[in-house]
Formats: structure tokens, C-alpha cells, sequence
């Protein structure tokens, strides 16, 4: 690949959103430039849309589509690491050897993805009608501050690639209503981790027993309650189990888009990941849930199980996008990912503080383990049923899930 002396433009966020009064790329010429955007995170928007402008695929979209042929991604800190790469970025290819699935591709003119530290961005602002610094604080005021750059950059590169097959596993319970039985609820979760990596602790496998073993057997038991029903629901359960969520969500970003029943007939999708099953079960978090009517389903099965439904204690962890409910969610599909809350048997409503170090000893490690792991498993009962009778509640309504009226998603994705 090689571009050659492309001119530079400096995009803001990388966000273009008219309907939300924001856009970066307004009056910002970037069709055969390279844009260079910030990673700092664009606290105008709430969370689960910050989440959504910020995510790599949406930035490279977004560039695609106003015709620039590279971006380059700023450090949002001066400390801060740039990513790296030993093996490489994953895609998930369709039948016809085109991009079905990526976090870090996206179709169009863009050819070049870079990262850049923030020093490096302070020098390209160099010879500009700004600085760094008044184009960063008008960021963070919330006013968009294109600026064209007054450097060029020319680049070229080479790359390789392999093909691996990688499989997602599905599975049906038909529905009992003629008309309904055509539409789908979907309970998810992703079936791959780490396999064997770097030894920690004298172990290199990654065997990802928490994360994420214990959705899949949330999903299998899910199943069996659907499965041993005398009488199936009206509409029609898929479970579904993904590969590929560890490189990208790649398997579900493959089935959300070609899915083994018509695209149109998916109504909602519960997504099961790392439930973090280490402590009882008392309160849950729904990622996703308060986009659309779903959120009355899981409030009337929490009820029923004395389950409190809370807010989510940890939203920089940016949880709403880092698991296959996302997925479905960008292809217009209402979806949610049930997580634990914060409460606590002791009144002290701390669960998130033992959850942070947990992750932080145990999370994406050998020790991620059966033996010798945390496990509280009337808490993993607590929450196989209540996420079969969320998707019990959907698999029997009238009318599918519909997304809240002026809800962002809705009016981006589920048209």
C-alpha cells in the first residue's frame, strides 16, 4: 500500500453527528487526506454514545464516508501507550472474500490506520492557525475544531494475511404461534478466550473459565429451560455461540450481518459475558436495556427473582461495546448484556471494588480457572433464569421490542 505526500487534516474526534448539532468534518475538506483525530473521550455525549462515536469502527466508518485515504489515531494522554500489534488485526470475511466484520477496517477509500503520541500530534499542529491546545480545549467545551495541518505524509507499507476457519455454533427452538414463530430471540454468548499465551504463574493456558465458560453454560441452561417447556413460547429462540469476541466480536458482527434466518425477523438479542459470578447475585446492570422496551422485561424478571436494577458502576469500562450485544445493536437489532450490580449482602453496596480486583489478578490470565477459581454458583443460577425470563417475556409478547422514541440508536441504526 502506499500513499503518497497526502495532505493532513485535523478532525476533532472523528465524529460527525449533524443530528446531534456535532460535527467535526462540518467545512472540513477530507476527501483525499489523512485525518488526524484524538482518542481524548468526547464528554458531551453520554455514555453508551460516547462509547459508540469513540469505537474505532465508528471513526473509520466515518472517515470512509467523507473520502479520507488514512487516519491517524492521537494519544489521548501524554503517558499513554500506543497499541501494538504481534499478531496482527483479525477480520471476519464473508463467502464472497469480502470484509464482513472488523474493528479496525472499514470499507471505502480509507488504506492507512495509524496511532500517533500526543507529542507527535503537537508537532503536526505546526504551521497551523492553531495550536494543540486551543483545539483541544475547544474539544472539551464541546465545540468542533477542524484545522487543516500543514504538513504531508507519504507512507508505505506491506502486509500479509492468513486465512483461519473459525466457527459460530447455533441452535433453534421453534415457536408455537403460526404467525410468530418466524421471528427469532436471540440468546448469545462467545465461546472463544485466549488459548495459550505468555506464563503467568508457572501456566500458559488461558483456559477463561469466568470469561467466558460461564456464559456459555448460561446459554446451554437457558436451553434447557426453553427445551423442557410443555408448551414453547410464540416466537420462534436462537442460542447462539460466537467465536472470535476476544479479536473483535467478530463472530457475532459476522451473524448480526448475515444471520441463518432473515436479518429482519431477529427481534432481541440477550447476550450473556463474564457474568462475574464471584459474590450473590442481588442487583443487576442491563448494558443496553434503557435504549428500547426491553427495559420493562428485565425490570418485571428482576422483580419476580428480588433482583435490583442498577445503574452501571464502572462506565469507563466501556462495557456496552465490548461485548456481542453490540453486535446486534449497530445492524438496528434491540440488545442487551446482563451484568452484575453493585449491592452487597453486607449493606455496603461495594460488589464493583471486589469485581476491580478480582479483574485485576485474575481477568484475561491462566488464573481465569475452575481449579482453585471464585465461583458462587447459586448466583449463576440466579442469573441463567433471569436472563431465560427476559427472553422468555420477549419470546411471548404481542408486539417485538421496539427501540425508545428519539433514542439515539434507534434513530441511528434502527431504521
Amino acid at each position: 500500500v502506499m500513499v503518497n505526500a497526502a495532505p493532513l487534516v485535523f478532525a476533532g474526534y472523528g465524529i460527525s453527528a449533524p443530528e446531534r448539532k456535532y460535527d467535526d468534518y462540518a467545512g472540513l475538506a477530507a476527501q483525499g487526506k489523512i485525518v488526524v483525530v484524538t482518542r481524548q473521550a468526547p464528554r458531551q455525549f453520554g455514555d453508551n454514545e460516547r462509547q459508540y462515536f469513540s469505537d474505532l469502527r465508528t471513526v473509520l466508518e466515518t472517515a470512509a464516508r467523507h473520502g479520507a485515504v488514512g487516519v491517524l489515531l492521537a494519544a489521548a494522554r501524554p503517558d499513554a501507550h500506543l497499541p501494538d500489534f504481534p499478531k496482527g488485526v483479525v477480520s471476519a470475511l464473508g463467502p464472497d472474500g469480502q470484509v464482513a466484520g472488523s474493528r479496525s477496517y472499514a470499507p471505502g477509500s480509507v488504506q492507512l490506520v495509524g496511532s500517533i503520541s500526543a507529542a507527535t500530534l503537537h508537532q503536526l499542529f505546526a504551521g497551523a492557525a492553531t495550536d494543540t491546545a486551543r483545539a483541544l480545549a475547544a474539544l472539551r467545551g464541546g465545540r468542533p475544531a477542524p484545522v487543516v495541518l500543514a504538513g504531508r505524509l507519504s507512507v508505505s507499507f506491506r502486509s500479509r494475511y492468513q486465512d483461519v476457519d473459525s466457527y459460530n455454533v447455533v441452535g433453534k427452538i421453534a415457536g408455537s404461534d403460526p404467525r410468530l414463530q418466524a421471528e427469532y430471540v436471540v440468546h448469545s454468548a462467545h465461546l472463544d478466550h485466549l488459548g495459550v499465551g505468555p506464563a503467568l504463574k508457572g501456566d500458559s493456558i488461558y483456559n477463561g473459565a469466568h470469561d467466558n465458560a460461564t456464559g456459555v453454560a448460561s446459554v446451554l441452561e437457558i436451553s434447557k429451560l426453553y427445551a423442557r417447556l410443555p408448551q414453547k413460547p410464540r416466537r420462534s429462540v436462537l442460542f447462539v455461540l460466537v467465536t472470535g469476541e476476544e479479536m473483535g466480536l467478530l463472530g457475532s458482527a459476522y451473524f448480526a450481518r448475515a444471520p441463518t434466518v432473515p436479518k429482519a425477523a431477529l427481534v432481541a438479542a440477550l447476550n450473556t459475558d463474564m457474568p462475574t459470578l464471584i459474590a450473590p447475585l442481588l442487583g443487576v446492570v442491563p448494558l443496553g436495556a434503557d435504549h428500547s422496551s426491553l427495559l420493562t422485561e428485565v425490570h418485571r424478571a428482576a422483580n419476580y427473582l428480588n433482583l435490583a436494577v442498577e445503574p452501571d458502576p464502572e462506565p469507563a469500562q466501556n462495557r456496552f461495546i465490548r461485548s456481542d450485544q453490540y453486535s446486534f445493536v449497530v445492524q438496528g437489532v434491540p440488545a442487551l448484556h446482563i451484568k452484575y450490580g453493585n449491592r452487597t449482602a453486607d449493606g455496603q453496596n461495594n460488589l464493583s471494588e471486589a469485581v476491580q480486583k478480582w479483574r485485576a489478578a485474575t481477568y484475561h490470565t491462566p488464573q481465569d480457572n475452575y481449579v482453585g477459581g471464585t465461583f458462587d454458583w447459586a448466583a449463576g443460577v440466579k442469573y441463567a433464569q433471569l436472563n431465560f425470563l427476559i427472553g422468555y417475556q420477549v419470546a411471548q409478547a404481542a408486539a417485538r421490542p421496539r427501540w425508545n422514541k428519539g433514542d439515539f440508536f434507534g434513530e441511528r441504526v434502527g431504521k
